[in-house]
């Protein structure tokens, strides 16, 4: 009986969209338009505290706090969490443009939820 080795790995391919240098670039640009995104979300929830100056004392301060927290702090942290799962994926030749494109989405959604919990507060 002759021994016979089990067969290796399939060969690493790029076909498909995963891994092509399409995506490359495309992932690269958006977690780059990313920081200036963050930058600009994070001044104008810094800013939107202001919307509470007219305020007596009927305005729960806890909500417009936790929605001023919400809208600076959470598109950093999907930014952060999103962008690192992009570059992981990117270095292991998958689709990555996704992943990014779904921090961005939800980075927006926590920061309409943050503006309407500032909002709805306010008389």
């Amino acid at each position: 009986m002759t021994a016979t080795n089990p067969p290796g790995p399939p060969p690493r391919t790029t076909a498909g969209f995963g891994g092509s240098t399409a995506d490359q670039v495309l992932t690269v640009v958006l977690i780059l338009l990313g920081v200036g995104g963050c930058a600009m979300g994070s001044f104008f929830g810094l800013f939107s505290i202001m919307a509470s100056d007219g305020c007596s004392e009927t305005c729960n301060d806890t909500m417009i706090n936790i929605g001023v927290a919400v809208m600076v702090f959470t598109p950093w942290i999907c930014w952060l969490v999103f962008g690192i799962w992009g570059i992981v994926r990117l270095a292991r030749g998958k689709l990555a443009v996704l992943v990014v494109v779904a921090g961005g989405v939800l980075a927006v959604a926590l920061y309409v939820l943050g503006l309407v919990l500032l909002l709805a507060t306010i008389d």
